[in-house]
C-alpha cells in the first residue's frame, strides 16, 4: 500500500471550487458540487469528499480556499461579530427593522465559512465539565481535525515544490580550471 495520493485530481479541485464558490453566485450543496464536478454518484462522492478521515487533501484545499475568499472579502471573526453587534445596536436604537442588513451579515460570515450547517445533539454544557473533561474533549476536536492540518500543510510544501521547479533554471558552464587527480603520476 503506498499511501494516500498528495495531490488534488482535477475533479477534487472542480469539486472543492465549487463548494466554496458555488456557481454563478449561487451556493452548491455538496451533492451539487459533486455533481458539476463530474462525479456520477454525486450524493455519496459529495460526503465522502468534505471527510477529513478520507479525503484530507480535500478538506484542506476547501479550507485553503476558504481562507482566500476571508482574506479577498476582509471577513475575519473579529470583524463580523463586531459588525452583528453594531446592527444590533442599531436596531435596538432606532427600532428599525435591520432584517436585510442582519441576512447580508450573515451571509457574509457564511461566505468566510464561520457557519457550519449541521445539527449536534448536546448533553450537558460546557459549563459543567471540568477541567480534564475539557482538555479531553480539546484532544479529541484537535485528533479529529489533526488530517486536515497535515493535508494543509502537504499542500502547501508541494504547492511550494511545484513553483519553486517552474522557477528554477540550470545553467551549464565548462570547469575553469583541471582538477587533479591526487593518484595519478605527472
Amino acid at each position: 500500500m503506498s499511501g494516500p495520493p498528495k495531490k488534488l485530481t482535477s475533479m477534487q479541485m472542480k469539486f472543492a471550487t465549487l463548494f466554496v464558490y458555488g456557481e454563478e453566485g449561487i451556493p452548491l450543496s455538496k451533492t451539487e458540487a459533486a455533481k458539476r464536478a463530474g462525479y456520477s454518484d454525486a450524493a455519496n462522492e459529495g460526503s465522502k469528499m468534505t471527510n477529513p478521515n478520507k479525503y484530507p487533501l480535500v478538506c484542506a484545499h476547501i479550507s485553503n480556499l476558504r481562507d482566500e475568499v476571508r482574506q479577498k472579502y476582509g471577513i475575519s471573526f473579529e470583524g463580523h461579530l463586531e459588525e452583528l453587534g453594531k446592527i444590533r445596536d442599531r436596531g435596538k436604537k432606532d427600532n428599525r427593522n435591520l432584517a436585510a442588513a442582519a441576512t447580508t451579515e450573515i451571509a457574509r460570515g457564511k461566505v468566510g465559512g464561520y457557519y457550519i450547517d449541521q445539527k449536534i445533539i448536546r448533553h450537558g454544557k460546557i459549563d459543567d465539565l471540568n477541567l480534564d473533561q475539557l482538555y479531553e474533549r480539546m484532544k479529541t476536536i484537535k485528533e479529529k481535525n489533526e488530517k486536515v492540518l497535515e493535508a494543509k500543510k502537504l499542500l502547501e510544501f508541494s504547492e511550494e515544490s511545484e513553483s519553486k521547479s517552474k522557477n528554477m533554471t540550470v545553467k551549464l558552464s565548462p570547469p575553469s580550471h583541471k582538477i587533479s587527480d591526487p593518484d595519478s603520476t605527472s
